[in-house]
């Protein structure tokens, strides 16, 4: 009987977790799109053709950026350690990254490509630079938070 209740209860905070985490992307996600359409000042027109170009492009970014360091970090646990990993399987994880990176790449240029027939090349110079301030503020904050909690 404990132990199911035990079992219940990591369950519940498996999923409490993992919705925490869906809540902080979401709000993540929102928060960006607010700081780049003020960063921006977009009108209704451009924001309704922007976005969805925007967001295709990056979700690839991410996805690939994902895929590229969720695959490393499972095949250096498999093999139970860094030092652990063959050189056939440094070079066949190279091979990936180097797949991987011409991918990001290749989405960034169509990134760049597909904006510049929806936004002036001013406004995109402006959206990569709210993109980096946002980063950058994010890992400020981040890292005050980190602080603080330090200090209790």
């Amino acid at each position: 009987m404990k132990k199911t209740l035990l079992h219940i209860f990591f369950i519940f905070l498996f999923t409490a977790t993992l919705q925490a985490q869906q809540m902080n992307k979401e709000k993540m996600k929102l928060l960006k799109t607010s700081y780049i359409t003020d960063a921006l000042d977009l009108t209704p027109k451009e924001a309704e053709k922007f976005w969805p170009v925007y967001n295709l492009y990056t979700d690839k970014i991410v996805k690939a950026k994902f895929s590229l360091e969720s695959n490393f970090h499972r095949q250096v646990k498999n093999a139970g350690g860094i030092n652990n990993i063959s050189e056939e399987q440094a070079q066949e994880f190279m091979d990936k990254s180097i797949a991987s990176e011409k991918e990001i790449y290749t989405n960034k240029v169509a990134l760049l490509e597909n904006l510049s027939k929806v936004l002036s090349a001013k406004k995109i110079i402006k959206l990569q630079k709210a993109e980096r301030d946002f980063n950058r503020q994010i890992l400020q904050e981040y890292g005050r938070r980190k602080r603080m909690q330090g200090r209790e």
